[in-house]
């Protein structure tokens, strides 16, 4: 019985660790997106890391994508109102659903907020860091809409 007690409150508490090591991973990767500092962001990167934009192709491999955002260093790319609708981990896969405003202009334009969602499924490597794996997005704003602001 004790050890099974013990078992039970070890996995407890290295699921909290997990937790909060994925919560800051994830503070780190928007904080990085707030700072404008694209190579903080590709640090929080998975080699095979996968990226589905939001009206535009498929980005996938570290390499592409750090590029990407390295080529885009010069727009703002702001998040507010951001909030985790779901998130559920297990062992080395976790996720997340986010909901939030965006703005992504050049630094001579003015904001504009856009209402969006994500999914962005985060894998831990083999020494326990937290790794961005998928991250697939999408405008609540119809396209129609979205192409006349």
């Amino acid at each position: 019985m004790r050890l099974r007690i013990a078992v039970t409150v070890l996995v407890f508490i290295a699921g909290c660790v997990q937790l909060a090591d994925l919560t800051d991973t994830i503070s780190r990767f928007y904080e990085s997106i707030e700072a404008g500092d694209p190579e903080a962001r590709i640090q929080l990167l998975a080699d095979d890391v996968v990226l589905l934009p939001n009206h535009w192709t498929i980005m996938s491999g570290k390499e592409d994508v750090s590029e990407s955002f390295r080529r885009s260093a010069d727009a703002i790319f702001r998040i507010k109102d951001r909030e985790i609708v779901q998130m559920e981990i297990s062992e080395d896969l976790a996720y997340t659903v986010n909901s939030y405003y965006y703005t992504y202009h050049l630094k001579d334009h003015p904001e504009q907020w856009h209402k969006t969602k994500n999914v962005h499924i985060w894998r831990s490597d083999s020494s326990g860091t937290w790794k961005l794996a998928v991250d697939i997005w999408n405008s609540d704003v119809p396209i129609e809409q979205f192409s006349q602001e």
